[in-house]
């Protein structure tokens, strides 16, 4: 009895060591994986001049951190990421905003009148860029909370005094000629397409437009 007891605990034991040399060696194969796994987790592309840095990391979850400074203004996004067709980097801010909500009335006045405010309903300085119905664009420049003008419009953006676009609101009623209007001045992405070449990135500006530098991989 003593015999077979003293195998059983030699057994135990040996099967026990055995259980450890594997798990160690498993963890000595998996440890280079690990490691690169953590060297690509995230992928920093920078752009640098001297008065002017701006960056996007983007992160192996699917979230970015983008960074933007300049003299005067500093500003940090998070939100999602994801790259479609190996050529479009696609950016949503998170929590999602809205860059524009505007609210249609109709006056008893000939005139069309454009109240702008941020969105916490506080007046702004901004410029009011009104396209006709044959589109053209006419622009108004340094206004200032309302905005009253003569004439018949379909669409209309909104310009900060940073150079921020907003998106074209499209005018939905026929009879519609006041406009209560509230205005992100805070940079959001919303469905924002990047051009994406792996080891560099082509921005959007606040514009709308592609930049004509690029954010190179680090």
């Amino acid at each position: 009895m003593k015999i077979s007891l003293n195998q059983n605990i030699k057994e135990f034991v040996i099967i026990n060591l055995l259980k450890k040399k594997v798990k160690i060696l498993f963890a000595v194969l998996m440890l280079p994986l690990f490691m690169y796994s953590q060297s690509v987790s995230n992928t920093i592309f920078t752009y640098k001049s001297p008065h002017y840095y701006e960056s996007i990391n983007l992160i192996e979850n699917g979230k970015f951190i983008y960074n933007n400074k300049t003299e005067f203004i500093k500003i940090e996004i998070r939100g999602n990421w994801q790259v479609r067709n190996d050529s479009i980097l696609v950016l949503d801010s998170s929590p999602q905003k809205s860059k524009l909500i505007v609210f249609e009335s109709r006056k008893n006045d000939k005139k069309n009148t454009f109240r702008v405010r941020d969105m916490n309903n506080h007046q702004i300085h901004y410029n009011l860029c009104l396209i006709t119905n044959e589109n053209d664009t006419i622009e108004f420049k340094d206004q200032f909370d309302k905005s009253t003008i003569l004439g018949d419009f379909s669409s209309f953006y909104i310009v900060d005094t940073k150079g921020q676009y907003s998106p074209i609101y499209n005018i939905e009623g026929l009879n519609s000629n006041f406009f209560d209007i509230f205005y992100e001045h805070r940079r959001v992405f919303d469905n924002e397409y990047w051009k994406y070449y792996g080891e560099y990135l082509i921005p959007l500006g606040t514009n709308g437009k592609y930049q004509n530098y690029k954010l190179n991989k680090e």
